[in-house]
């Protein structure tokens, strides 16, 4: 077992003690890169300042732990000075009796002291206050003054920090009422008048770097880790029921977005294939002795007819070949527009169309007239909605 002694959560000179096979342990104190190789395959306690944990008992009658964790937070509203919901409980009950040891500490806090280890590649077993490092029998009670910390452990469970000026007033509540001299384990570095205090029977601490494993070992039932993972599945289920309404509506709201675009998929694939057979009626149309191509051909199929076309217009001076390639490639750019009927008679192509937009008729003669050498002429007029036009190309347009 390896524990690690920690000052605040962002301690740089950490302090710690290795078990082996022994049971007890000298303190150590350096950097984290001493640490971290020693924590390989250990169980890793981490200890933290005892005030920021207030460690109490409370009695319930309760006959499982079910009611136990209902009835806890109830019996411990009263002594508390921060908001219940805030804080993280931890407990142990007493064998054959109705008395619960309890260890409290803030939520937030909890999850910065693991945070900080985790961060450190540290994955703590348990998070215990640092008043549990004291040695401890069932007869005495330990005070521990190190620096300016003071530390209390009246039980096995049990015990604080405090400071010099509520040290009388801890130590008077202990005696109250006592016919016998409380036996005292003690260790400080500061001069002091306990030992000429008769109600006092004083037992100096010699082994101050020394860590007990007998004296940890217990308060590893008040770990401060039992419970949390339960806690954050409690807190995800709350947030989730506050957020469940947004995450509802934001999930309706993706579903119909995915609805929508899916119906504008759909309508272009469709719109494509109508694309795609009305040029491929315009192809069949144009070359109606070519056999159907596939929409995917289309291209391909008219560039190397338009090219064969090309290439035996010179076959004959009244071919209409050359101004049926012609027309074909004026075609390519006006949408919307219908071959009725195609006609070739003395060197002159006549075809007729029918759109609904006079502006395909002008766009269409606009690209007739870029040859110069294929005349054209046309006449149109509008009947009921329908443009109709007759289109004359060759020699006698």
């Amino acid at each position: 077992m390896l524990v690690i002694r920690l000052q605040h959560p962002d301690d740089a000179e950490p302090a710690w003690a290795l078990f082996k096979t022994n049971t007890s342990a000298e303190w150590a104190h350096g950097e984290w890169s001493q640490v971290l190789p020693l924590a390989a395959g250990q169980q890793v306690v981490v200890l933290i300042p005892s005030r920021e944990v207030l460690l109490t008992q409370t009695s319930i009658n309760a006959q499982n732990q079910k009611q136990l964790k209902q009835a806890l937070p109830y019996a411990l509203e009263d002594g508390l000075i921060q908001e219940l919901e805030t804080q993280h409980i931890a407990w142990q009950m007493q064998a054959q009796s109705s008395q619960v040891n309890v260890a409290i500490i803030e939520q937030a806090r909890l999850r910065e002291w693991l945070a900080a280890c985790l961060a450190r590649q540290i994955r703590p077993y348990a998070i215990l206050p640092d008043v549990f490092a004291l040695p401890w029998t069932n007869d005495s009670v330990t005070l521990w003054q190190q620096g300016d910390a003071i530390w209390l452990r009246t039980g096995e469970l049990s015990g604080y920090a405090a400071t010099e000026t509520s040290l009388a007033l801890m130590l008077h509540s202990l005696i109250d009422g006592r016919s016998e001299p409380l036996r005292l384990r003690l260790y400080m570095e500061q001069e002091n008048t306990l030992a000429d205090d008769t109600r006092f029977l004083i037992e100096p601490e010699t082994q101050a770097e020394v860590l007990n494993l007998s004296s940890l070992q217990p308060s590893l039932g008040l770990n401060l880790l039992k419970g949390l993972q339960a806690e954050n599945r409690a807190q995800l289920k709350q947030q989730w029921q506050r957020w469940k309404l947004v995450a509802s509506l934001a999930l309706l709201t993706a579903m119909l977005g995915l609805a929508f675009i899916g119906l504008d998929v759909y309508r272009l694939k469709q719109e494509l294939a109508q694309l795609d057979t009305q040029n491929t009626q315009l192809y069949q149309e144009l070359f109606p002795d070519s056999p159907a191509p596939d929409a995917r051909e289309l291209k391909s199929r008219l560039d190397s007819d338009l090219m064969r076309v090309n290439n035996g217009a010179t076959g004959g001076a009244n071919s209409p070949l050359a101004s049926m390639a012609h027309f074909a490639t004026a075609m390519q750019g006006v949408p919307n527009v219908k071959i009725m009927e195609i006609n070739s008679s003395a060197g002159t192509l006549t075809i007729k169309v029918q759109t609904q937009e006079q502006q395909a008729i002008e766009t269409l003669r606009a690209n007739l007239e870029q040859n110069p050498a294929i005349p054209v002429s046309i006449q149109s007029s509008n009947n009921a909605g329908q443009v109709e036009a007759t289109i004359n190309l060759g020699a006698n347009s």
